[in-house]
């Protein structure tokens, strides 16, 4: 059964109501900070300011710009995750205007994930608010390298720094209602084709490593892929050549795989890699380079953090929908540390520079972060989970 709350959820629901401004106007802040993947200094270093002027100690951020901070809690001898990626898919130079138009909020990665970047820095100063300290050690972080090739690097080293953790809680800003408890896992290649090239008259009957490539691809999406468990293939980005009447000497290939199946997904990689050890004609050569490598995982809806975040989401009047995804969370669940993928609010048009979130259902939202941390963490101490 859940751990029950120190607080009343009355409480709860009213503190997280005085926290939507706060927290839009933090959002707002965070979002026009410039984050792409691998890039995400910049704004790593204002959540770092954030967090040590909202009292969190031991406020730090590692070599690769995760930034982490604490709240002491009453047993520090285990802590909770709670975590919020920094990074964005919009490369600089984007315009990350942030707009407001009533209960709406606009803005390249207003929801994914800025919002969540707030409310995880938030958390400190709601618990202040309801007088009440969690059972453990709280860890809150914006890490870096969740989004497309940053292969939850940020997660992994965050992770590997607490050897005592006993709990995560990955925040993405939409989908509030979700429970993610199985992890998508994923390997990433970039097949790369090399030829000797020349002239497409003068030259003709060389091989051309885009010829090449596009033979392998046709090859690749005709291996069957089971539906149970879910396992998908995808060639993402395709580049090559020089120009229309050059024989092509290079071409380049970006490869996707995901299951939630460990075995499925091993199984696809091994037929992949058959497929690309296939012999080329002469002058042609194939090299694979793996560029992401998520692992996959799955985690008991009935044990762990699964019921006490299920439980809140009900007491909210949500309907609860568990589901599987590539988020944070895959690192932890992948090690079974008992683990989830929550969601904040409601919007639209992720990954796009017109991106939105729905102001009002962040009252519910904060409130189900504050109560399933609160949760989470007693039955961390209690050893229930």
């Amino acid at each position: 059964m859940p751990a029950p709350l120190s607080v009343s959820p009355s409480q709860v629901r009213d503190v997280a109501a005085a926290f939507v401004e706060p927290i839009v106007e933090l959002t707002t802040r965070i979002a026009q900070i410039p984050a792409p993947t691998n890039d995400e200094a910049e704004r790593a270093a204002f959540v770092a300011d954030i967090l040590r002027s909202l009292g969190y100690v031991d406020v730090r951020e590692d070599a690769l710009h995760d930034v982490t901070g604490r709240i002491p809690g009453e047993d520090g001898g285990a802590c909770l995750l709670l975590a919020a990626h920094l990074d964005t898919v919009f490369p600089r130079g984007t315009d990350l205007t942030v707009r407001r138009d009533g209960d709406i909020l606009a803005g390249p990665g207003v929801g994914d994930n800025s919002v969540s970047v707030a409310a995880v820095a938030l958390l400190g100063p709601a618990l202040d608010r309801l007088g009440v300290r969690p059972a453990v050690d709280l860890v809150v972080t914006g890490n870096v390298g969740e989004e497309g090739l940053g292969d939850l690097r940020g997660m992994r080293a965050v992770v590997d720094a607490l050897p005592n953790l006993g709990g995560a809680i990955a925040v993405e800003g939409h989908s509030l209602g979700r429970i993610t408890h199985r992890a998508v896992g994923s390997r990433r290649l970039r097949v790369t084709v090399t030829g000797p090239g020349g002239h497409s008259w003068g030259a003709a009957g060389v091989p051309s490593a885009v010829h090449e490539l596009a033979r392998i691809i046709a090859r690749l999406v005709a291996i069957p892929l089971p539906s149970d468990p879910k396992t998908t293939f995808n060639v993402g980005l395709v580049q090559g050549g020089i120009s229309v009447n050059t024989i092509a000497p290079e071409a380049t290939a970006l490869l996707d795989m995901r299951s939630t199946s460990r075995e499925a997904l091993a199984e696809l990689v091994r037929q992949v890699e058959g497929v690309l050890a296939t012999p080329m004609p002469d002058g042609i050569a194939v090299t694979v380079e793996v560029v992401g490598d998520r692992p996959a995982g799955e985690l008991p809806a009935d044990r762990g953090l699964v019921p006490i975040a299920a439980d809140v989401l009900r007491s909210l009047g949500f309907e609860v929908a568990l589901d599987a995804s590539s988020t944070d969370a895959n690192i932890p669940i992948s090690r079974g540390i008992p683990s989830i993928c929550i969601g904040l609010t409601t919007g639209g048009n992720v990954h796009r520079t017109d991106e939105y979130i729905a102001i009002p259902p962040l009252a519910q939202g904060f409130a189900q972060l504050v109560m399933t941390t609160l949760r989470s963490a007693q039955a961390i101490a209690s050893g229930s989970v």
